[in-house]
Formats: structure tokens, C-alpha cells, sequence
């Protein structure tokens, strides 16, 4: 890379962040997650509108390609896995055991529902979908497999600032996001690996059992093992700066264990992140240090990118995204109110934790970025999913404190 691409990658990065710290302080300050605002610094200064009135500035600062642009986009990538990292954090394997049946039942109905009404939407509206005979089946994995996620940082900060967070319904929206994020997730590698760019077809079962015995490895002996190695060498090394640089090592192996797997390298950060869930508490500062920089660089980097690659005029289409967010409400809502009552939740409670597990917020778009990369979808249906998402996000906070009033208990 040369002095001028150096140059050209540090403006960009330079006129992003600034951006996306307007917009993101203004979505704060009206009630909407910062992400908003960063996607909206994207389509400020992205093809949407400023490429729009002046193209050639635009071309200019941004480029289609070229080293600079390759390097951001590589940038934004990296950054990602930590964010990925730290967000996993939130699902705990203990919990969800002790929840049980509860758990179990929102979890898996929760999932599956969304998932098999996100697949049928597709096939029952190809024309509003805009896919062919040759990419549906693909096209309806991966909505099913967007549909199916639930977004646990944005729910754990809306029950933070609801109180709820501790309590019985917010210890159960959250160990419930457990399925719903291994479902997604591994259904995505194994569709990645049949439909993506260095597809494989015909081994999808043979990537499924992989996706497995990796979980079941990585979750088995690494919850037990990552977390006793940290505890080992913190006091070998200097702190904190050596428990993250041991902490992003391990993410980026695994994430490119997972990636030479044919898999998506957010899936081996994500399951590093898990191993930790239940000894966050150990590693508070750590992992507090490795947020706080990736949601200050990293993370906004990539959702400000995801707004200079995409032209939101021109790919927004009113009949797919209303579908893509009436089957995503419906989905999630039903599937979860329906777990909740054959566990012997109160209607009030089932609706409510439905209600709060409806955000797909950062790990839904996180998904349909992977998937447009890839290409597994097209524009209109990636900003489609990205309306969604915003949209089910903005949603929870609210319908949570509309259904619940004050705190309502669960009957675990």
C-alpha cells in the first residue's frame, strides 16, 4: 500500500467516525440505538445521498475499489469478530440450564417458528420476494435463519434500562437468545458453505455434523479451558493488556478454523464468547476494554460501510420490506407467546418476553451484511432485512414497557 492509499484510508476513516458520532449522538438523544444513526452517516455520505447530488465527490472520498477501500473493508471485518466477541457474553449456558423447560420451550418455539414462517414467506410470495426457481430455496434458508435471531445486546440494554435485566423475565428473554442464535448461526454456515462464494454443494450434511461436534467441542471443553487459561496467565502477564491480546489471539484462531471450514468466521468468535458467559464476571475490566474500543472503531466502521454500499433509494422496495417486518413481528411474537404458554407462562409474561425477543437490531443486520457480501441476496432484500431490523429494534423497548407496566415475574 502506498503513501497516497495510506492517505486515502486514514481520510476515509477520518470522515466515517465523524459522521457516524453525529448522527449516532442524535439517534441517542430521540430514542433510537446508536446503530441507527451510524447506518444513516453511511447513507449521508454514502451513494444515497451524497452520491446522489455530487457523485463525483463521492467517487472521490469513497471509491467502488481500490486499496484503500479494500483495507476498509478488511478494517471493518476484523473489527467485527470482537464485536461479535463481546455480545456473546451475554448468553449463558448456566442460566438456560436452570431455566429449563421455560427456557427451552421459548427458545426452540421462538426459533423454529420464525424460521419456518421466514422460509415460507418466500415461497409463498416469490413474486414480492423477487427470487427465481434457481435461488429460493437459498434465498428462503437465510430469511428463515435472519427471522430466527434475536438480538441480545440491544434486549440486554433495554432490560438495563427497565430494571429488568436481574429478573426472572429478563434472565429468560436472554438464556432463550441461546437457541436462537446457535439455530441461526449454524444454519447459515452450513448455507454459506452450499450457496456462497467457495461453496461446496452437496455437503451440507457433512457441514452440519461439523457445525456440531465444533459447538460441542468448543462450548464442552473450552468453557471450562479458555476461562482457566486466562485465570492461569493473568497474573503472568501484564494486565490488562495481555488477558485481550490472549482474548482476540483465541477469537481470530478460531474464527479462521471456522472460516477454513467453509463456515463464516463470525461463528468462532461467537462461540469464544460464549465460553466466557459464565465467567464474565472474572474478566470485567477485560472485556470492558475490548468493547469500549470496538464500539468506538471497529463497529462503527462496518455499519457506516454498510451505508456507502448501498443505495437506499434505489434499492428500497415498500412490498418486500413490509412483508420481510410484518413475518418478522408475527414470527417472533407467535413462536415465543406460544413456548411461553405451554411452559406455563401467564399470557401477559409470554407476550412481553415475545415482545422483548422480537429486536434482531445489530446480529440481524450483522447476518444479511454476511449474506449480501456473499452474495446470497440482492440489494432490495438486503434493505429490506436492514428496515427490519432497525424497525423490530426500535419496537422492543416500547412494546416491553406498554405490555409489562411494572416488572412481571415468570413462572419458571
Amino acid at each position: 500500500m502506498t503513501p497516497q492509499n495510506w492517505s486515502d484510508l486514514a481520510l476515509q476513516l477520518g470522515l466515517m467516525l465523524l459522521a457516524a458520532m453525529l448522527l449516532g449522538n442524535l439517534a441517542r438523544k430521540v430514542g433510537m440505538p446508536p446503530v441507527v444513526g451510524e447506518l444513516m452517516a453511511g447513507v449521508l455520505i454514502g451513494p444515497t445521498i451524497l452520491g446522489r447530488f455530487a457523485p463525483d465527490v463521492m467517487n472521490q472520498l469513497f471509491p467502488v475499489d481500490g486499496p484503500a477501500t479494500a483495507a476498509r473493508n478488511a478494517f471493518a471485518r476484523t473489527g467485527m469478530l470482537t464485536f461479535i466477541l463481546t455480545i456473546a457474553l451475554d448468553i449463558s449456558l448456566r442460566e438456560f440450564r436452570r431455566l429449563g423447560r421455560t427456557a427451552l420451550a421459548v427458545g426452540v418455539l421462538g426459533t423454529f417458528v420464525p424460521l419456518l414462517l421466514g422460509t415460507a414467506m418466500v415461497y409463498g410470495f416469490p413474486q414480492v420476494m423477487q427470487v427465481t426457481d434457481a435461488n429460493k430455496f437459498p434465498v428462503a434458508v437465510m430469511m428463515g435463519s435472519i427471522l430466527s435471531l434475536s438480538a441480545n445486546p440491544v434486549i440486554a440494554r433495554i432490560l438495563v434500562d427497565m430494571g429488568m435485566l436481574n429478573s426472572e423475565t429478563g434472565k429468560l428473554i436472554m438464556s432463550a437468545t441461546l437457541v436462537d442464535d446457535l439455530v441461526g448461526w449454524s444454519i447459515f454456515a452450513v448455507l454459506l458453505n452450499e450457496f456462497g462464494p467457495q461453496a461446496r454443494p452437496g455437503t451440507g450434511s457433512a457441514v452440519f455434523f461439523q457445525v456440531v461436534v465444533l459447538m460441542v467441542g468448543v462450548l464442552g471443553l473450552g468453557r471450562w479451558l479458555l476461562p482457566k487459561a486466562l485465570e492461569w496467565l493473568q497474573p503472568r502477564i501484564p494486565q490488562p493488556t495481555g488477558s485481550i491480546t490472549f482474548l482476540l489471539a483465541i477469537t481470530f484462531l478460531l474464527a479462521s478454523v471456522t472460516e477454513r471450514m467453509g463456515l463464516h468466521s463470525f461463528l468462532g468468535a461467537f462461540l469464544v464468547g460464549i465460553c466466557f458467559a459464565d465467567s464474565k464476571e472474572k474478566f470485567k475490566e477485560v472485556f470492558a476494554n475490548i468493547a469500549t474500543f470496538s464500539y468506538a472503531l471497529f463497529t462503527t466502521v462496518f455499519f457506516v460501510s454498510m451505508g456507502i454500499g448501498t443505495d437506499f433509494v434505489s434499492g428500497f422496495d415498500l412490498p418486500m420490506a413490509a412483508l420481510v417486518t410484518f413475518t418478522a413481528f408475527f414470527g417472533k411474537i407467535l413462536g415465543v407467546y406460544w413456548g411461553g404458554r405451554l411452559a406455563g407462562m401467564t399470557p401477559r409474561s409470554a407476550f412481553a418476553v415475545g415482545c422483548g425477543l422480537n429486536a434482531r437490531g445489530i446480529l440481524g443486520i450483522v447476518m444479511a451484511a454476511a449474506a449480501y457480501d456473499a452474495k446470497l441476496i440482492e440489494t432490495k432484500l438486503f434493505v429490506a432485512c436492514l428496515v427490519m431490523c432497525m424497525l423490530t429494534t426500535m419496537a422492543a423497548g416500547p412494546a416491553l414497557r406498554w405490555t409489562l407496566g411494572q416488572p412481571a415475574e415468570v413462572k419458571a
